[in-house]
């Protein structure tokens, strides 16, 4: 077992305090991975008519895109969150060949998982672990349910289509931190510490949680030590800086094995000794 993992995280996770949070990046681990976020915005603009999506990016960002496409469908996201599903659709044998998931399934010590992915892919792994789940994807799943583990999904699912948070609106409506999914974020952290898993600097998700930590003052506390942790392939001084400043340690790992690597920062993490 490698000391990738630092030994406070370590500790905190023996303790029960660690809060994964997992990223598009732990989706596409599997054998038959689904399309990245790049290849959704590239499918959103040829469904536009573009016949390069490169040029739809001269024209705005890729959240502009998705918005101009909710718009140019009558405001509806429908055909292309259907495109997505039909690719993210796997079997329990595929899904099990996971490193990363199979990873995550086996942190007995954590009982929450947050993860802003679409699909299954998180409570699928963690059933074939045997553990119960209960998934939490608007405020009327919230609750005591006598679940194991709770998977609560951050940015909506396939069975909430009306709260999925894909265009540049969605972002703008979810950067007022009021959902009761944000509240719901502010008391889990307390006491607790993330780690977010499958997230690259660029992803819009992670400037939104950056606002959520440092406008939202949501890390702020006694608790001794980093916060949050990230795990990053190939991190130089610029993700470093940035990351730090935010009270956001990096654990890096390298992109030419970035699967086994990432899934041994969270082995690492579950050892004891």
């Amino acid at each position: 077992m490698s000391n990738r993992c630092p030994e406070l995280l370590r500790r905190r996770y023996q303790e029960g305090k660690v809060i994964p949070f997992i990223g598009a990046g732990v989706s596409m681990s599997v054998s038959r991975r689904g399309p990245s976020w790049g290849e959704l915005v590239e499918q959103a603009a040829l469904d536009l008519g573009f016949q390069d999506p490169a040029l739809a990016r001269v024209r705005g960002t890729d959240l502009q895109i998705l918005e101009y496409y909710k718009h140019k469908h009558s405001g509806q996201i429908a055909k292309i969150t259907n495109w997505l599903v039909k690719r993210m659709d796997i079997s329990d044998d595929e899904l099990s060949k996971s490193t990363v998931l199979s990873s995550l399934a086996d942190l007995n010590r954590c009982s929450v998982f947050y993860t802003t992915n679409y699909d299954d892919y998180l409570e699928r792994a963690l059933r074939l672990s045997n553990r119960t789940v209960h998934v939490v994807a608007v405020e009327s799943e919230m609750g005591g349910t006598g679940a194991e583990v709770e998977v609560v999904k951050f940015h909506g699912d396939w069975d909430h289509p009306a709260k999925i948070v894909l265009t540049e609106s969605d972002y703008e409506s979810r950067l007022r931190l009021e959902d009761p999914l944000d509240l719901r974020l502010r008391s889990d952290l307390l006491g607790r510490t993330l780690l977010f898993v499958g997230y690259s600097f660029r992803d819009p998700n992670v400037s939104y949680l950056f606002r959520l930590f440092t406008e939202g003052r949501a890390l702020d506390g006694g608790s001794p030590g980093p916060r949050a942790y990230i795990v990053v392939a190939d991190p130089s001084d610029f993700e470093y800086t940035l990351f730090s400043s935010r009270g956001i340690d990096v654990i890096p790992v390298s992109s030419l094995d970035l699967t086994a690597e990432t899934a041994d920062v969270l082995n690492c993490m579950r050892d004891s000794k």
